[in-house]
């Protein structure tokens, strides 16, 4: 059965626009900035103040999340459905390392949590096919992945090293399973996830190693995401076991979990790196003091602690590291 034109696009209008209309930014506007092509303000971002600008950005993305993006149909890749190539840029998969999760960062806070479900579905999905790659490359309970993944849900290394060699994938993504919670106060939902997350939470327990200078427990082999080098106990994950342990022990209380697992977790979680001040007064993006000033990779990938996450929170930190793990 074949729908006209004019009542097709009527019925995509009205479904789109349900979901488009339901949030709103106002940062004030720069009347002449705003008369200019979309390119040439982009341009012009550094030198002028152009807040509308940024409301047209929030709102793009919301767009594109919108439209490849529904319930029942597959997450955002890194093309999502405009992908027009046979041989496309880093074959249109799902980089895990960032860009798959930043797809989703406007899912929740923008009021487009339903569009969130196919990425959901992608990590209880990888939840499954991760646990051979856990237990074969790592010996490991649970499950890991790496920083890329497709349809088929791989979840080993794929590249070279020092972008492949990064088993953190798996508690990233994880982290979309608890703020979809924060955001519905579903309990029924928060079971259903739950042995994801805790799948992510075990490998860590069964994997982390005690770093032979400094004594914590860190990642191994690890890399900082899109820098390198090989390395162990990196910052951005030292931030996601943290997160992954500690909202997984919250999920297990929230849900009348095992107390014992659950202190274990908040026990692992207290044995971790703390983030370190380096000699520029920087946040270093290593254990080591490696950064440099003159570094402009684009990739920030140890400012994950300030955001998507909250460890870059006295609050955060407080509630966490100074009660008993039992409790």
């Amino acid at each position: 059965m074949t729908k006209e034109y004019i009542s097709a696009i009527k019925e995509h209008s009205a479904f789109y626009g349900k979901q488009f209309g339901r949030f709103k930014l106002d940062l004030g506007k720069n009347i002449e900035a705003s008369k200019l092509p979309t390119t040439q303000r982009i341009i012009n971002y550094r030198n002028t103040q152009d807040p509308s600008l940024v409301t047209l950005l929030a709102q793009f993305g919301r767009y594109l999340l919108i439209s490849s993006s529904q319930p029942g149909g597959q997450a955002a890749n890194l093309q999502g459905i405009w992908c027009n190539a046979m041989y496309p840029p880093w074959d249109s998969k799902y980089t895990i390392n960032i860009n798959a999760e930043m797809n989703y960062w406007p899912a929740e806070v923008t009021n487009l949590s339903e569009n969130h479900q196919p990425f959901i579905q992608m990590v209880k999905e990888l939840s499954q096919s991760g646990r051979e790659t856990a237990k074969l490359m790592y010996g490991a309970d649970g499950w890991t992945a790496h920083h890329n993944t497709d349809i088929w849900r791989v979840t080993g290394p794929i590249d070279f090293a020092a972008a492949g060699m990064w088993p953190t994938g798996g508690a990233w993504v994880s982290q979309h399973l608890w703020e979809h919670y924060l955001y519905t106060g579903d309990k029924k939902y928060l079971a259903d996830v739950y042995p994801a997350m805790k799948g992510s939470a075990d490998f860590f327990l069964s994997s982390l190693i005690k770093h032979p200078v400094t004594g914590w427990m860190v990642v191994s082999p690890s890399i900082s995401p899109e820098q390198g080098p090989l390395s162990a106990g990196t910052t951005m994950d030292n931030q996601l076991v943290f997160d992954i342990l500690t909202r997984t022990a919250e999920a297990n209380k929230i849900l009348g979990g095992d107390t014992a697992y659950r202190a274990k977790l908040l026990d692992m979680a207290k044995k971790l790196p703390p983030m370190q001040i380096g000699k520029y007064t920087q946040l270093q993006e290593w254990l080591e003091d490696n950064d440099d000033p003159k570094n402009e990779h684009r990739h920030l990938s140890h400012l994950y602690g300030l955001y998507p996450g909250d460890q870059v929170s006295p609050i955060r930190i407080q509630n966490y590291l100074k009660q008993p793990a039992t409790r």
